[in-house]
């Protein structure tokens, strides 16, 4: 068995893997506390992402905790206020946001999020994959892999943000459920749109597509189809849009004047929506790597972000002593199962309504007729505007901006 170098070179207070929104929220949270923080990210910054790219009132209400409201704020998202949901029948739902939402690209969000942890004192490792991490008595040891060679890597703390596949036991684990009942994800940037204030999604046989203007002018599409009518459309994005415009009137009248920007396209495959939840596996995790967020759990980037917003004040309880690891990971555990399994819940059950047409036109229509189900499936898909951290101890502050 292959063992780590016994004096790794590099000394970390908090070792954050994935540089996506919780990545990048709490790594920023935490330099900003004077803690010693790398941001490992396995790509380069800026990329794109499948991402409904969607920032609720809730998600800009964890930003402000965590001081970052304003350098999002700078980048000019376009506001958006009110949503619609289109059955294959053509019957559309219209809803009202709690509040005004941004379009954001991921392109623009998660590479500024980095930023401000680097300007927060955080040093950023960008294109550097984790292949190892090796804990003990006294933290963790990671074991990483760049373009120059292999390196060694020492954190006293390690938090896991690097999305849907990953694991603390590197490489990404494997589906938990048959391949008919997983997705596929699909995104693109598209130009010549005139698009209102608002998202729009469109339903589909195996799926559903969001449409949402963001900062750049362009409008973003993405998809969640499954693997059958991915393969039956052609398995290219422009097959098919093609062949949600043949299933949706609807749809295929918002893209009629659209145009692909090829290099926006990102496809990520094996999405199961249905992964048991688990929050700490050996480390904190956080956003997706504790479970895919269903889409329609409201706001898929609200919950990462939150969930960094719950992690890093009890993180910073740990590192200053105030409180053991088994204390963090049992509070963080707690506090993550009561913020987000309902949600998780009612979200996988809403998908699987969606996906079968004569139910999702039962309960568009039923929306259209009982407008107070619908606000009641909004609220209860989110979370709280004003929610605060987790409270460890009661030496904890009062925000995660921590101080």
């Amino acid at each position: 068995m292959q063992r780590f170098a016994p004096a790794p070179t590099h000394q970390y207070d908090v070792a954050v893997i994935g540089a996506g929104p919780a990545g990048g929220c709490a790594a920023a949270t935490l330099a900003a506390a004077g803690w010693r923080v790398a941001l490992i990210e396995r790509t380069a910054l800026p990329r794109h992402r499948v991402c409904g790219e969607f920032l609720s009132p809730e998600a800009q209400a964890t930003l402000r905790h965590l001081g970052l409201q304003d350098e999002l704020a700078a980048l000019k998202p376009r506001a958006l206020t009110a949503a619609t949901l289109t059955s294959r029948r053509g019957a559309t739902l219209e809803m009202a946001l709690p509040g005004v939402a941004w379009g954001l690209s991921r392109f623009a969000l998660d590479a500024a999020l980095a930023q401000a942890a680097v300007a927060r004192g955080a040093e950023l490792l960008a294109e550097t994959t984790v292949t190892r991490v090796h804990h003990d008595d006294q933290g963790a040891t990671l074991l990483l892999r760049r373009s120059d060679g292999e390196q060694h890597l020492r954190a006293r703390a390690v938090l896991m943000a690097g999305g849907r596949r990953s694991t603390p036991k590197l490489p990404p684990a494997a589906p938990t459920r048959p391949r008919e009942e997983l997705f596929v994800g699909l995104k693109s940037h598209v130009t010549g749109l005139t698009m209102p204030d608002r998202v729009e999604l469109f339903l589909f046989a195996g799926g559903y597509v969001g449409v949402n203007p963001v900062e750049t002018g362009a409008a973003n599409v993405c998809l969640l189809v499954s693997y059958a009518q991915f393969a039956r459309a052609g398995r290219t994005l422009p097959a098919m849009f093609a062949a949600i415009a043949a299933q949706n009137a609807a749809f295929a009248h918002r893209m009629q004047e659209a145009h692909l920007l090829a290099e926006t396209f990102c496809t990520v495959a094996a999405v199961d929506t249905h992964r048991p939840a688990a929050p700490w596996v050996e480390m904190a995790c956080l956003g997706d790597t504790a479970t895919m967020i269903p889409p329609l759990c409201g706001d898929g980037m609200a919950m990462a972000l939150r969930s960094a917003e719950l992690c890093a004040p009890l993180a910073h309880d740990y590192l200053r002593g105030a409180c053991s690891l088994s204390a963090w990971r049992d509070r963080y555990c707690e506090c993550w199962q009561a913020e987000f399994t309902g949600r998780l819940r009612l979200g996988r059950a809403l998908q699987s309504l969606l996906n079968h047409p004569p139910l999702a036109d039962a309960l568009v229509a039923s929306g259209r007729f009982v407008p107070r189900l619908a606000d009641y499936v909004v609220r209860m898909t989110r979370g709280d505007q004003q929610a605060a951290p987790a409270q460890p101890d009661g030496n904890s502050t009062q925000r995660a901006r921590i101080r």
